[in-house]
């Protein structure tokens, strides 16, 4: 590692704590947990149902509903590709103002197995 990626690692990280013992300086650090979204290049005002949800999984069968209704009436929608530790494959990704008005119209269920993190 050459000298500027070190200094922009360190600049990354936060001292967590930091102490002296027998002339020698010990620090321990921390730095934060990038998840990054593998996605093709997609208009920031798409999100997932997931995410409209507040992060909560819809009812089974919630997100064949949405997609049929976005392809019913032409919305705006796209495919994603999401990779985390908790979930990867395909995402559907859709306009807010869809959304807003899909669940605004429809009962919202959330799935009630809460180890359930699917994102969509």
């Amino acid at each position: 590692m050459n000298t500027k990626e070190t200094q922009q690692v360190m600049e990354s990280n936060r001292i967590v704590a930091s102490w002296q013992e027998n002339g020698m300086l010990y620090t321990l650090t921390a730095s934060p947990i990038n998840i990054t979204l593998n996605t093709a290049p997609v208009a920031s005002d798409l999100i997932s149902i997931f995410q409209y949800l507040g992060n909560r999984t819809p009812a089974a069968g919630t997100g064949a509903k949405v997609y049929a209704r976005a392809k019913n009436i032409n919305a705006t929608y796209e495919a994603g590709v999401l990779n985390t530790p908790y979930y990867q494959g395909k995402i559907m990704l859709y306009e807010r103002s869809f959304l807003d008005d899909y669940f605004n119209n429809n009962e919202i269920e959330i799935s009630s197995d809460e180890d359930d993190d699917l994102p969509f």
